[in-house]
This record gives C-alpha cells, sequence and structure tokens, in this order.
C-alpha cells in the first residue's frame, strides 16, 4: 500500500493561513481550529471571524499542565509543521493511536474571502514526515493500513478535503 504524500496540499494550505495570519481583514469569515501533537505535548491554536469582530487564542498542554501562549508562537509552530518536507493523511476511520515520534496536526478550516460567493471548508489529519522513506515507515508502524489515505482527493464523513 501506498500513502498519498499532501506536499502539494500542505503548500497551498500553509500559503492560505498566512494569508489570514497576517490579513484576517480579507476575509469575511473564517473558523480555524488546529490541534497540533508533538510527542506528549498538545499545541492548540483557535480563530474565528464572524460579524466583523475576531477571537483568538492558543495553549499548550503540556504533561506540566496547560499554558496560554501568544497566537504568533502558535502560528509560528504550525507554520514550522507545515513546513516539514512531507504529509500523509489519516482518514480518521479507524481511529488510531498517533506515533509519539512524528508530529500530527488536525486541521479543521472553513473561509470566506470577502467578495466569493461560497465559502471553502477542509478537515482533515496530518502527519508530518521527512521524505518519501520516513512515509513508507510511518505506514508499516501503523496499526492498520485502513488509517492512511491512499486516493485523493480525501472525502469521508468526517474529514474532507476542500469543498
Amino acid at each position: 500500500m501506498t500513502a498519498s504524500l499532501y506536499a502539494d496540499y500542505i503548500q497551498d494550505l500553509k500559503a492560505t493561513l498566512d494569508d489570514l495570519f497576517e490579513r484576517p481583514d480579507r476575509y469575511q469569515t473564517f473558523d480555524l481550529h488546529i490541534e497540533l501533537a508533538m510527542g506528549t505535548a498538545l499545541l492548540v491554536y483557535e480563530t474565528k471571524r464572524q460579524k466583523g469582530r475576531t477571537d483568538a487564542i492558543a495553549y499548550a498542554r503540556t504533561p506540566k499542565g496547560n499554558v496560554q501562549v501568544s497566537p504568533a508562537l502558535a502560528h509560528q509552530r504550525i507554520s514550522s509543521f507545515l513546513a516539514m518536507q512531507d504529509h500523509i493523511a489519516l482518514t480518521g476511520d479507524p481511529i488510531i493511536s498517533l506515533n509519539k515520534e512524528y508530529p500530527h496536526a488536525v486541521i479543521r478550516f472553513e473561509h470566506r474571502i470577502k467578495g466569493a460567493p461560497l465559502k471553502s471548508s477542509m478537515k482533515m489529519i496530518f502527519a508530518g514526515l521527512n521524505g518519501a522513506e520516513d512515509a513508507s515507515r510511518y505506514v508499516e508502524m501503523a496499526d492498520t493500513t485502513a488509517a492512511i489515505v491512499t486516493t485523493r482527493p480525501h472525502h469521508s464523513k468526517n474529514l474532507w478535503e476542500w469543498k
């Protein structure tokens, strides 16, 4: 089984998230929720804009407890994850334990650029990798091959690429 690689998708997603972070006023509405798991630590970043008001919160969950962090620091960590050499996606069915050797991100993002007739949304789970060899190793270590996306675009009841 060969996992689908998401380098192109992640590159476009990173560009959109960077644009959102730098120029949120370009967007009529947005709702972004990212959970980035790195080993035993978890970084959560949420930002939402509706009715002209933008709210953002970021916090880290560590073995020592929860700590609020700045949205800028959260964006930097998320950007570093998205800048990794490659990514594969998990199907979410079956749910598997995340391999602590690899960073993982659950990303739910819905947005509408000002003037656009429709909103776009996506919800995916990604594992960050250091190339094709690393992807093969990740797939071998997964409990079941059904947990890895092998065909793009991925659309299921719970997870989907852009729609």
